[in-house]
């Protein structure tokens, strides 16, 4: 599959489940998602827009990876690290 060149998206997170974030393609109306996604991201909180290419960085996956899941299913689902892995909260 070739990736395309750019592609613009929208981030989101949801209160619910802390360290998620759905990337989906830029303008997509809740209503339009895959089937599932609305229920598991309610009250879905944009976090960011950007201009995706295939060789900008990104914390947790490769942009790539990110593009071509947006390409085949709809959506990519940046799932929280495990906990052994995340930063240790400041207190």
């Amino acid at each position: 599959m070739t990736v395309p060149a750019e592609m613009e998206v929208d981030v989101f997170k949801t209160p619910q489940r802390p360290h998620t974030f759905l990337y989906l393609p830029k303008d997509l109306h809740p209503e339009d998602w895959p089937e599932g996604l609305a229920a598991i991201f309610s009250e879905p909180q944009k976090v960011l827009s950007l201009l995706l290419t295939p060789d900008q960085p990104l914390a947790m996956q490769t942009a790539v990876e990110v593009i071509s899941a947006l390409e085949t299913q709809g959506y990519f689902l940046q799932m929280p690290p495990p906990l052994h892995e995340r930063e240790p909260s400041i207190c």
